[in-house]
């Protein structure tokens, strides 16, 4: 059984894309959740008092925040599906391997080679088995102990 894999493995194109856009939008996030963070405290240390820009502000570090968290659930999703694959391919290789052991083990079957006779451990014949036989022994009756009283629950 060679570990060698006979298929040549193709690209999971949707899985690259994934990975590539669950980490950019992971990185846009960050940048737009920085800005407008650091906007805010510009905001706030400059006194600013317009409650619009206040509120741009505010959305910007929200939708920074969102799609960060929306890149991370990406990475994660991407993972668990290379995960799932990489294991789905090791059974089937594994399984692979089952089943060529299996076909081995069919085929030597219907050719009527137990893997006995090549070695002389076949089948043996009757008079062999009973002369090999131990004789069975016989026990010696005994007699009961008349030292002491019996237990009445003994049934010896």
């Amino acid at each position: 059984m060679s570990n060698a894999i006979t298929r040549r493995p193709t690209l999971n194109i949707p899985i690259i894309v994934l990975w590539v856009v669950s980490v950019g939008v992971g990185l846009f996030g960050y940048i737009f959740l920085q800005g407008g963070n650091a906007a805010q405290a510009d905001f706030y240390n400059t006194g600013g008092d317009d409650y619009l820009e206040y509120l741009n502000l505010q959305t910007q570090s929200t939708i920074g925040g969102m799609l960060l968290t929306a890149g991370i659930v990406g990475v994660f999703i991407a993972l668990a599906t290379h995960a799932r694959n990489w294991a789905a391919a090791n059974v089937a290789a594994s399984q692979a391997e089952i089943d060529e052991l299996y076909a081995r083990v069919l085929d030597d079957e219907e050719d009527g080679d137990d893997g006995f006779e090549s070695t002389g451990l076949g089948a043996r014949d009757e008079e062999t088995v009973a002369a090999e036989a131990p004789e069975p022994v016989e026990a010696e009756p005994t007699a009961p102990e008349a030292d002491g009283p019996k237990d009445p629950t003994d049934r010896a």
